[in-house]
C-alpha cells in the first residue's frame, strides 16, 4: 500500500496498462511480414544482438530480450514467437520495445517512376 506524501490517504496503485491499438496493429503487420518472409527473422536476431552489445541496458529491455531468446532457443518458429509477443503476460513487456522488430516492415514507396 502506498501513501501520498503528507497525508494518511492511500495512493491508488497503478494497474497494468493495455497496449494501444496502434501498437497492436504494428505488431500484427510485423508478423504478417514475417510469415510472408521467414528469412527476416534474422533481422530480429540482429536487433537483439545490437541491444545486447550495449553496455547499459534498461532492466525491462533486458528482461524482454531474455524472454525472446528463450523462444529462439529451440527454433525460428514464427507462430510461437507470435503467441509469446501477443500474450498478456510475456508479450506485455516485449511490446514496450517495438525497436526489437525494427526493419521488418519496409516503408512503402508510392512515388511514380518518371523514366
Amino acid at each position: 500500500m502506498y501513501f501520498k506524501r503528507g497525508s494518511g490517504a492511500p495512493r491508488p496503485r497503478r494497474g497494468n496498462r493495455a497496449t494501444p491499438v496502434l501498437h497492436m496493429d504494428y505488431f500484427e503487420q510485423v508478423f504478417v511480414e514475417l510469415r510472408r518472409h521467414p528469412e527476416k527473422i534474422a533481422i530480429v536476431r540482429h536487433n537483439i544482438a545490437e541491444f545486447q552489445a550495449q553496455p547499459f541496458l534498461k532492466k525491462g529491455l533486458h528482461t524482454a530480450i531474455d524472454r525472446l531468446l528463450l523462444v529462439f532457443e529451440d527454433n525460428d518458429d514464427i507462430e510461437l514467437l507470435y503467441k509469446q509477443v501477443m500474450s498478456d503476460d510475456v508479450g506485455q513487456r516485449v511490446r514496450r520495445y517495438p525497436l526489437i522488430f525494427k526493419g521488418i516492415i519496409s516503408p512503402m514507396v508510392n512515388a511514380p517512376d518518371n523514366d
